[in-house]
Formats: structure tokens, C-alpha cells, sequence
């Protein structure tokens, strides 16, 4: 089982020492990576999609497309619930949600207004955006680990590949969830940093 390092381990990595201005460099590295990493993953599994529609493209191109974008749809409905939940959750006014369509080369989309004051409506932006990424990884992660936890039937293997493959083709950021993000994220930094800071000095 993977298991996170402590502030302490990394801190060491670094060989900075633990005064207060290592401590502070060494946070401020950490949140950049904290939070640039949903955009990583996310381009991550848009690589391997992309590598997915290749390999079957070399059988036939348009069954590629439409094998990525309609035969895993079960993934659209995950990246699509993924933006209500994070939505709901954080306070926004869903006024509109399609889970299958295919106009304009979208699938699937979700319309959303901010409220509130302006911290919560960055947060809204930022975690309403990167919600299929963060929930994509966190449910195909579980999955793997079920799949190589024990052996099981040809029938279940097909069936969670084919949840995992879904996950890796509906699970990136698209153009609008990043600008979303980016227009958010923002208020994260000084938290992010303040926690990594705090855990070092006390820990």
C-alpha cells in the first residue's frame, strides 16, 4: 500500500536544514506541486488516451473515436457527476446539466454560477473544474487495487478494465475546467503553504 512521506522525510530529501527559511522554500515548492498536480494528471491520462485512440487507430481510425467517446460513456457520466457533486458541495447554482450529446465535439457538459463572497465563488471555480480529475484518479486507483488484489473471473476483468479504461478516457480537464481552475486555484496558495509550513515547524 502506497503511503505518504512525512514533512519531516522531505524535508530531509531536500538537505536544505530546517531553519525557518529552508522550511519556508521547501513549502512553497511543495504547494506549487500540490497544486499543479490535478493539471499533470490530467495530462497524463489525456496522453494515454491518446495513445489508446493510436493503437486502435492502427485497426481502424474512426472506430477509435467512437470506441473512446461513446463506448466508454460510463466515464462522461462519472466526469459530468463529478462537476454537480464538487458543485453542490461547494455552493454553486447548477442551472444545467447534459450528460450525453454530441454537439460541437462535447459530450457532455454542466453549467454553473458562483455565489456567495469571492473566496467561495474561487473555490466553487477551482474545485468544481477539477473534480473528474481528482474523482478519476481516486476511483481508478481503488479499482487497480481491487484488480491485482486477488485473481477473478474473465467476466469481472472485462468489466472493471473496462471501468478503469473509461476512468483514463473521461478523467482529463478540459479547456474550460482549466481556465476555471486557474481562475481559483489561487486561493488555495496560502493555505496549502500555511499547512506544509505548519507541519514542518511543529512536526
Amino acid at each position: 500500500m502506497f503511503t505518504l512521506p512525512s514533512m519531516n522525510q522531505i524535508i530531509g530529501w531536500f538537505g536544505w536544514g530546517d531553519g525557518v527559511g529552508a522550511l519556508a522554500a521547501i513549502s512553497a515548492i511543495l504547494t506549487v506541486l500540490v497544486l499543479l498536480a490535478p493539471v499533470v494528471f490530467g495530462l497524463i491520462l489525456y496522453g494515454l488516451e491518446r495513445v489508446q485512440i493510436k493503437l486502435i487507430g492502427m485497426v481502424n481510425r474512426k472506430f477509435a473515436y467512437f470506441f473512446v467517446n461513446y463506448v466508454t460513456f460510463l466515464g462522461t457520466f462519472v466526469h459530468e457527476m463529478s462537476h454537480l457533486c464538487f458543485g453542490v458541495i461547494t455552493g454553486a447554482k447548477v442551472n444545467e446539466i447534459c450528460v450525453f450529446e454530441n454537439e460541437g465535439g462535447r459530450l457532455g457538459h454542466i453549467g454553473y454560477c458562483t455565489r456567495g463572497p469571492w473566496f467561495m465563488k474561487a473555490v466553487q471555480h477551482s474545485l468544481t473544474s477539477v473534480a473528474p480529475t481528482v474523482v478519476g484518479f481516486t476511483l481508478g486507483y481503488f479499482l487497480l487495487r481491487y484488480i491485482f488484489s486477488g485473481s477473478h473471473t474473465l467476466l469481472e476483468y472485462v468489466g472493471l478494465w473496462y471501468l478503469v479504461i473509461s476512468l483514463i478516457d473521461h478523467s482529463t480537464m478540459s479547456d474550460s475546467d482549466l481556465k476555471h481552475y486557474f481562475q481559483g486555484v489561487w486561493i488555495f496558495i496560502l493555505p496549502v503553504f500555511l499547512l506544509f509550513f505548519g507541519f514542518g515547524y511543529l512536526g
